[in-house]
């Protein structure tokens, strides 16, 4: 899942950092020593999409560009993680365990950019821990709306976690509740 930039790597990137412009995205984190992911002498880390992931339903209620996390009422198998490394599985058993189109993980996985001919299309919904980072570094990502996003992670069949990005609340609220969705994906 993660793409090595590595010393050993013929990467011109290999010095990536938080904040640079890479893969179809903005870097946000670095994986450090005891994250999912981490291999020593290699580097590897998280990048954000430059701008949420929206819909224009709900333009009549003024809740375009958000989403719901979808399957209300259903406990979704698998969908429970909340470390660091756990969005991406998170957002596979979303898609398995719930068919309703314009949920929040299957805009983060739809989503797909092309630049300079690579084609970066393995996008998903943030875990709670992951989008705790990103929320750590909105300024240096940029482009969040004063709003509330949804991660990945699924606490009971109701209820999500998602985070306020304007006073750094996290929190949980029922998973029919409409919220904004920014992708993230692993390098």
């Amino acid at each position: 899942m993660f793409t090595n930039c590595g010393e050993d790597s013929d990467d011109p990137l290999a010095d990536v950092a938080i904040g640079d412009t890479y893969q179809g995205g903005i870097i946000f984190y670095i994986l450090e020593e005891g994250d999912n992911g981490y291999i020593e002498g290699e580097v590897h880390g998280l990048i954000a999409a430059k701008e949420d992931q929206i819909t224009t339903a709900g333009a009549e209620w003024g809740t375009a560009g958000s989403a719901e996390w979808g399957c209300y009422e259903t406990e979704v198998s698998g969908a429970d993680g909340t470390a660091i490394g756990t969005g991406a599985e998170n957002t596979l058993d979303i898609l398995a365990g719930c068919s309703e189109d314009g949920i929040a993980a299957k805009l983060c996985a739809d989503y797909k950019i092309t630049i300079d001919g690579a084609t970066y299309d393995d996008w998903f919904l943030p875990s709670k821990d992951e989008l705790n980072l990103l929320y750590l570094k909105r300024e240096v990502v940029g482009g969040f709306a004063d709003f509330s996003y949804y991660s990945s992670s699924q606490d009971n069949h109701i209820s999500a976690w998602y985070h306020n990005f304007i006073d750094g609340i996290q929190g949980k609220v029922l998973k029919n509740i409409k919220r904004r969705v920014r992708a993230v994906r692993a390098f």
